[in-house]
């Protein structure tokens, strides 16, 4: 082939591939400080505060590797038999006392569960140049991961290893946690979510207010929406000096290990869809309760009974030593009661 029909070949080839550049640089420069905005802002709603019961539970202290000192307190079962350690994880703004009415009546059933606050929040220490968002960072998988080393150091280390409870942000935590930590022998999630397919939804959702042609933006390309998230990821990680995990790789690597993962049917911040898609990503063993008409980090709240029954059920099959007794799993409901009427649910 001569040098002019080579030329005549690639050409076109260069010109469209440096359209191509800069198009996404003119996109890069309009749409990623918006999007970096977006990441920045905190949400408009109330997390979950529990009064502490300070005498109830063994107060401990932890550092992480970069130095820090978070609280925690571990609890053991109200049973003859340990069946297992569940670790919880807070959400967002909460504390380590929001465990009790997601987890405490667990400790009758014969499970250690040792909660913790994260950086930033309740009694542990702060770090000044962090400002912790909804989104799940490295920051808070290293508090979690200093959380199961503290708990391989005790002298009633679990052998087994532990189960992982989290909510919302917790959650996400969680599962990126368990996918890197062969001591997970479960997870179980409420509310959780991925950073990266969250704000693909928002901006998709938000497409035709900021782009104003609805006949441009719903004939672009998947790719150009997902290249727009990622550039305002990278300008949010510099800004609040972290860096976000990748969720749904994370789950994808989460076998063996079995999730059970809730979620609001009538979730406004996380839509159900933004869930199952998340859930699509892992294999099994899995399992998925949408609740209907629960709300975000509601579904507790909607079906109390149904809630506490299916987590009983799920660590009963995946506990590291026997599965529940059928009379336990039967008094769950009167549980769930009593724990309702004294105000803890």
């Amino acid at each position: 082939m001569s040098t002019s029909s080579l030329l005549i070949l690639l050409v076109p080839t260069l010109v469209a591939l440096g359209l191509l550049a800069v198009f996404l640089i003119h996109v890069a420069i309009r749409y990623t400080p918006i999007v970096g905005r977006v990441f920045e802002e905190k949400p408009l709603f109330l997390p979950l505060r529990v009064r502490p019961v300070e005498d109830d539970g063994e107060a401990v202290s932890f550092t992480t590797k970069d130095g820090l000192k978070l609280a925690g307190t571990y609890l053991t079962a109200r049973s003859a038999t340990r069946l297992g350690v569940l670790v919880f994880c807070h959400e967002y703004l909460s504390d380590r006392w929001s465990y009790r009415p997601y987890a405490d009546y667990l400790r009758d059933l014969g499970f250690d569960i040792f909660t913790f606050d994260f950086r930033n929040h309740g009694q542990s220490e702060s770090d000044p140049q962090y400002k912790p968002l909804q989104w799940v960072t490295d920051h808070e998988i290293a508090d979690l991961r200093a959380a199961l080393a503290y708990l391989r150091s005790r002298p009633d280390r679990d052998p087994a290893g532990f189960g992982l409870f989290g909510i919302s942000r917790g959650g996400g935590t969680a599962l990126v946690t368990a996918a890197r930590d062969l001591g997970v022998w479960g997870v179980i999630t409420d509310g959780a979510f991925p950073t990266r397919g969250t704000m693909l939804a928002y901006i998709l959702r938000w497409a035709e207010i900021y782009v104003g042609s609805p006949i441009l933006w719903k004939r672009m390309p998947l790719w150009v929406f997902s290249y727009v998230g990622f550039m305002g990821r990278m300008q949010s990680q510099r800004n609040l000096r972290c860096h976000f995990p990748d969720v749904e790789r994370a789950v994808a690597r989460l076998a063996p290990r079995p999730w059970l993962m809730i979620h609001g049917g009538k979730d406004a911040y996380i839509g159900p869809e933004i869930a199952r898609l998340l859930f699509a990503e892992a294999r099994e063993p899995k399992e998925m309760w949408i609740v209907p008409g629960a709300k975000h980090n509601r579904c507790r709240e909607v079906q109390p009974e149904t809630y506490a029954e299916r987590i009983t059920s799920f660590l009963g099959r995946v506990a590291p030593r026997r599965a529940l007794p059928k009379d336990v799993l039967k008094s769950t409901n009167q549980m769930t009661k009593e724990m309702t009427s004294s105000g803890v649910l």
